[in-house]
This record gives C-alpha cells, sequence and structure tokens, in this order.
C-alpha cells in the first residue's frame, strides 16, 4: 500500500534530538489516520482481519558532545497534541458480538482400505472441502472417523465409526455403505458423501446448529412403495386359569375377537367374547341321606360394535351396542345395551407418547330378560340409563398404567339401579403384536335382588352364581392379548369402552 511521506528539518543536533519524540507520534497519528489509507482498497467480506499493531524499537543516535559555541534563537516550535486514544467497537459491531467457532477436527482412520480410493483418499477430500471440518493428527481430534471395507462380491460394504467426545453429541455413530468397486470415482464418492456427512453432521451441530441443514429426499421408487397402509385391525385376547387335586377340579378361561377400522378421526370396532367355566367336586349329602351335587358348568357370549368420530383433538362423539346371553344359571337370558357418548379428551388420539386423560357423559337404553324372577317380580325390564366415565393414562416405553372410572345410573330411577366402578390397569407389550395386561375392578352397586323364593334350595349351582346381586364387587385378571394392528400408522384410543 502506498504510505504517506514525511520530512522535518532542525538546524542543530541538539534541536534534532528534542524534536524526534514529537516528530514519531506525528507519524504514527499520520499512519494511524483513515486518510493515510484512503487509496487502499476495502478489505474482502470473506475473510475479515483484525487490527494488528506493530511496536518497533527506535535505536539511539551515537552523538559527540556538542561545541559549546552560541547558537541563534529556535524558532517557536508549536506543540503537538498526543494522539487520541482508540475508541472501542460499539455494542452492535458485529467484531464486538461475534464468537469465532473453531473448526471440528477430524483423523480418518483406516482399519482395511477396501478396493476403492474410500479410504483415505475419499474421506480426506470430504474433511477438506468442508470449511467446518479440519484435518488433524489423532491426539488433538474432536471426532476420529474409522473405516472398515468389507468385501462382499462386486462391492465394498464399508463400515464407518463415528468416535467423538464433542459436548451434546453422541459418543458413537455407525453407518455402513455399500460402493460398487466397478463404478467411476464420482460414482463412488456419491455414493460414500452422504454417509459421511449424516455421522459427522452431529458432531458439527452440536458445536454450531446454524452451521447443519437437515432435508429428507424422497427415495427412489418411494412412489410405489408408499401407501397409506390398511386400516383394519383385529386382535385375539385370551386369558384363563385352572385348579386340580384328585377330588376338586376346576378350570375356567375367556376369548375375545376385537376387529378394528381406524382412521385419524374416525375409529369403529366389533367385538366378540366367549367365556365359560367348569367345577367339579364331591356331593353334599344331607341328613335324610339326600345328595346334592355341587358340580356346576358356565358360559357366556357377547357380540357388539361402537363407532366414534373426532372433531379435533380434544372432542369426540360416539355410539355403541352390546347384546349378551348367559347359560340357563345365570342372571340374564339376554342383556342389551345401546348407548352415545360425547367425550372431552385433553391429549390429542395419536398423542405420540400414548397418554390418555378423558372424561366423557352417556346415555342410552338397556333391554334385560332375567333366568329368575327379581324381588319386584320383574322377569325383564326396559330402562333408560347414562353416566359419567373418565380414564387416565400414562405411559414410558412399553408399560402403561391407567385408571378407569365408570358410573351406570337409571335415569328415573337412580336409587333401583346404579353401580360405580374403580379399575386400574397394567399394559406390558412384550413383542410388536403379544400385550400382557393386569387388570383389577372395584364395583359398589345396587340392583333388584333375585326372589329367592323363585329358586330350588337343592339347586347349589344356581345359589353359588347369585353373586351379581351382591353390594360389591372385587375383581382381578391376568391376560394375554395377540394383535394385529391397521397398517396406516393411526392410533386412535378414543372412546375405548362404550
Amino acid at each position: 500500500m502506498p504510505f504517506p511521506t514525511l520530512g522535518f528539518s532542525c538546524s542543530s543536533i541538539e534541536r534534532c534530538r528534542t524534536a524526534t519524540p514529537r516528530v514519531l507520534a506525528i507519524m504514527v497519528v499520520a499512519l494511524a489516520s483513515p486518510a493515510a489509507h484512503a487509496d487502499e482498497p476495502a478489505p474482502s467480506s470473506e475473510a475479515p482481519t483484525a487490527p494488528v499493531t506493530a511496536v518497533l524499537p527506535v535505536p539511539p543516535v551515537p552523538v559527540a558532545d556538542p561545541v559549546q559555541e552560541p547558537t541563534p534563537a529556535a524558532p517557536d516550535v508549536p506543540a503537538v497534541p498526543a494522539p487520541p486514544a482508540p475508541r472501542s467497537a460499539p455494542a452492535s459491531s458485529p467484531a464486538a458480538v461475534t464468537t469465532a467457532i473453531a473448526p471440528l477436527r477430524v483423523t480418518i482412520q483406516c482399519e482395511i482400505y477396501g478396493r476403492t480410493k474410500a479410504c483415505p483418499a475419499f474421506l480426506l477430500g470430504f474433511v477438506d472441502s468442508h470449511p467446518a471440518l479440519l484435518s488433524s493428527p489423532r491426539a488433538a481430534a474432536d471426532v476420529v472417523v474409522y473405516a472398515t471395507a468389507n468385501q462382499v462380491a462386486l462391492v465394498d460394504r464399508m463400515h464407518l465409526r463415528f468416535v467423538g467426545h464433542v459436548p451434546g453429541a453422541p459418543s458413537v455413530i455407525e453407518l455402513d455403505v455399500d460402493l460398487d468397486t466397478r463404478g467411476t470415482d464420482d460414482e463412488q464418492r456419491a455414493a460414500l458423501e452422504p454417509a459421511f456427512l449424516r455421522g459427522i453432521a452431529l458432531f458439527v451441530a452440536a458445536r454450531d446448529p446454524a452451521a447443519v441443514t437437515v432435508t429428507i429426499a424422497a427415495p427412489s421408487g418411494l412412489a410405489a412403495a408408499k401407501k397409506r397402509g390398511s386400516p383394519w385391525g383385529a386382535s385375539l385376547s385370551v386369558s384363563g386359569g385352572g385348579n386340580y387335586t384328585k377330588q376338586y377340579r376346576s378350570a375356567n378361561s375367556e376369548a375375545v375377537i376385537v376387529g378394528r377400522y381406524m382412521t385419524r378421526h374416525f375409529r369403529a370396532l366389533t367385538l366378540n367374547a366367549i367365556s365359560g367355566g367348569i367345577n367339579r367336586q364331591p356331593a353334599l349329602t344331607l341328613d335324610d341321606g339326600t345328595k346334592v351335587s355341587l358340580d356346576s358348568q358356565q358360559y357366556a357370549l357377547r357380540l357388539g360394535a361402537e363407532a366414534i368420530h373426532s372433531f379435533d383433538d380434544h372432542w369426540s362423539l360416539g355410539v355403541g351396542t352390546y347384546t349378551s346371553f348367559e347359560d340357563p344359571k345365570g342372571q340374564y337370558r339376554y342383556n342389551s345395551r345401546t348407548r352415545a357418548a360425547f367425550e372431552w379428551d385433553k391429549f390429542r388420539a395419536d398423542d405420540p407418547r400414548g397418554n390418555r386423560l378423558g372424561i366423557f357423559y352417556h346415555l342410552g337404553y338397556a333391554a334385560e330378560g332375567y333366568n329368575i324372577r327379581n324381588e319386584i317380580g320383574e322377569r325383564s325390564a326396559r330402562y333408560t340409563l347414562h353416566g359419567i366415565d373418565a380414564v387416565g393414562s400414562i405411559r414410558h416405553d412399553k408399560i402403561t398404567i391407567g385408571l378407569e372410572l365408570k358410573t351406570d345410573v337409571q335415569l328415573w330411577h337412580p336409587s333401583r339401579r346404579y353401580s360405580v366402578t374403580a379399575a386400574p390397569f397394567t399394559e406390558i407389550q412384550l413383542g410388536d403384536h403379544v400385550d400382557l395386561s393386569l387388570n383389577f375392578s372395584y364395583t359398589q352397586r345396587q340392583l333388584p335382588a333375585p326372589d329367592r323364593n323363585a329358586i330350588d334350595p337343592s339347586d347349589f349351582q344356581t345359589l353359588s352364581r347369585l353373586q351379581y346381586a351382591e353390594p360389591l364387587s372385587v375383581q382381578g385378571w391376568l391376560s394375554l392379548t395377540v394383535h394385529w394392528d391397521p397398517t396406516n400408522g393411526i392410533r386412535n384410543d378414543r372412546l375405548e369402552s362404550i
């Protein structure tokens, strides 16, 4: 750059001695002023440079003792003011707020070279081509990339293992990529570079998130492979238990088949359940020698369907109907219930965590036929019922813990028929298609009891099954469910039990 030319003169050595410091100060001010650099080209914005200050020592000039002779009076020399102190950069200046970020130091370590130039040539080229990366010795590296090429026919399967110690990034990342050994260098680099960038990007982003952008492109053949999936699904749940001794034997089991149709805002299902049990034990001998059989068997069948529509992430409306039949010793000849429900739920129907917190009101109609006349003389009944149900559950990984609260009340005669149930439950996902569940229920209820005058006192099987009229019922069961879910990936847990 051109420098300004400055000159001065003095009439004697003594004057030069005293004037030199002031003149040097004037030169420093002149060199530091913007006018001195007016002819310089503007610095490039690509590589801003910080100001550099150089201090150069001025050696003393040996001067002989001056001859004592009269000297003429020196003209008045104006005092040179001291140079102003440099001003600090304002707070809004980029130089004041920008923090320098060091590039990520990367070492390429070739374990098995393979038949291509992938390691080290291509990998080192990737490091050199990206400004956020810096090739470094292993001792000073932030990330070490171990590359291993395994020969598979005409392909080198390159295994890349990224080992780093960058805060906020994983310690190890492993990727595989196949390289066609008969392809060109450009083809091999094009296959290798995306895998390298996928691995190194997490380390770069941990140091400077703005340095990494992510895009997801459609893979080749996606148009033919990407389908919405089927909304249809099914599940089979089987539970059972038993006891065996020489004289006492019992067994019971239940099977439930559920068919599902599920979309984002609509869910429907059909349920078919069958249960049965047997009990064998020695007969009871009365005082008159009469033997009363204590053997029993029971069965029940339940059929039904329901449909639910979700208006948004919180409100849903559903309707369902179920009918059940029991053996002649049970409570019902038939029992049919149809209900409509309106639900509010805190979480979305497809909440990714699987959490639920919902409450719904239901209104319905019941038609019942009894095997035994009840205490108010009914062999059948028709009535309107309603209630408020609530369900809450939390999920952690493959375990779900929840609680259901249910009420069922006869609308016009609430004191005649009602039930209140609290049912905690736990579900464990054992595999992709197998679930294990543990359920309890605590029920307080009121309903017309069977008429004791309509029961044969020697009918042990009927007498042993009158527990349905007891005001308190506590149950517990363990079940295993095998299921095949809809393949469209939709979760919809609205109004799961109408």
